[in-house]
């Protein structure tokens, strides 16, 4: 298993930080813009993808790392952590 995540002001990557320790604290924790972040990706069947919640959507390059990596998340098991501040719709 990996966790993956994108953090601009840090709260998303405690929230990660969190759960992994939740999780048994043995699951290395790569930001998105890491750039061997793709092909770590590769590796595992177990993916954590987090991510902070911008104006109801994707932040961009969140949403251009799933594209530029879709191949390699065929078929794996994604856990979905999304944060935000406020609810914004």
């Amino acid at each position: 298993m990996i966790a993956i995540y994108f953090s601009s002001t840090g709260n998303t990557k405690h929230c990660v930080k969190r759960f992994i320790e939740r999780l048994g604290g043995d699951i290395p924790a790569v930001s998105i813009e890491d750039e061997g972040c793709g092909e770590l990706l590769k590796h595992h069947d177990d993916v954590i993808l987090a991510y902070p919640v911008y104006f109801s959507d994707l932040p961009q390059i969140v949403r251009e790392f799933i594209c530029e990596n879709s191949a390699n998340f065929r078929g794996k098991n994604v856990f979905i952590i999304a944060t935000m501040e406020i609810f914004s719709g």
